[in-house]
């Protein structure tokens, strides 16, 4: 079985970056790290429900796609490494500047002044420093080759008609050419189209049940998280079919 561990990471603008990133990591790193010393409480509960905290995966939604990028990158940093990431539709750097950020500028379901608005409150008054630092852009590698080595296989997915489109496809083409893309997946539809019950008879129907399915294929069996025999890619139209990319 698999226990989700959800963190209730403070919020921009009261408490902008690094507030979430450190409270995403000092809650994984406590449970992750099963010290009964320091966290006795989270010991007791690991040992009656009985967690293997060796097996573990991120998984996030937009700015929860950032989050879980960043989470594993930050584990990797202290040793920790994943069994798999899941990132569906990141958030992946500030200041767009894509041409699906143009395109679907005033898509409803996530527009590109709600974006620009979120980086802001996030990066409160930054003169560029942190836009371009590896603990905010995803495009941007970590500068230590053991992270890099340490990052876990990651499912990214992605939606046609979305403001994040382009920068979640460049942030997988980075992925993929360090050896660390299972699959990458898009579909026809937009920022949001794959909650449940929102594009109902629409393409991004079944997209989060594909995600899950890679994510509890690879803790059910870690083996079945081998880039080289998994990674791939994937376009999801109308017709619900998925085809080679």
């Amino acid at each position: 079985r698999h226990i989700p561990h959800g963190v209730e990471y403070r919020l921009a603008p009261l408490h902008p970056y690094p507030a979430a990133l450190n409270d995403a990591i000092d809650a994984s790193l406590a449970l992750l790290d099963n010290d009964e010393e320091k966290n006795p409480i989270i010991k007791a509960f690991i040992g009656e429900v009985g967690i293997n905290t060796s097996n573990f995966a991120t998984i996030g939604i937009s700015a929860g796609g950032f989050m879980s990028a960043h989470t594993s990158r930050l584990l990797a940093h202290h040793s920790k490494t994943a069994t798999i990431q899941v990132s569906l539709v990141p958030m992946a750097k500030p200041n767009g500047g894509t041409k699906s950020m143009i395109k679907y500028w005033n898509n409803p379901f996530w527009s590109g002044t709600q974006n620009s608005f979120a980086w802001s409150v996030y990066l409160p008054g930054d003169d560029g420093t942190l836009t371009n630092d590896w603990r905010v852009s995803l495009l941007v590698d970590p500068p230590e080759q053991e992270t890099l080595d340490k990052l876990p296989p990651v499912y990214i997915q992605i939606n046609t008609k979305d403001v994040l489109r382009d920068e979640g496809e460049m942030y997988a083409q980075r992925l993929k050419a360090a050896g660390k893309l299972i699959e990458f997946t898009e579909y026809d539809t937009y920022h949001v189209g794959g909650v449940p019950g929102l594009d109902r008879g629409g393409p991004g129907e079944g997209s989060y049940d594909r995600a899950f399915s890679v994510l509890v294929d690879c803790l059910n069996n870690p083996s079945n998280c081998n880039v080289a025999d998994k990674q791939s890619c994937r376009l999801c139209r109308d017709t619900h079919e998925c085809t080679s990319i």
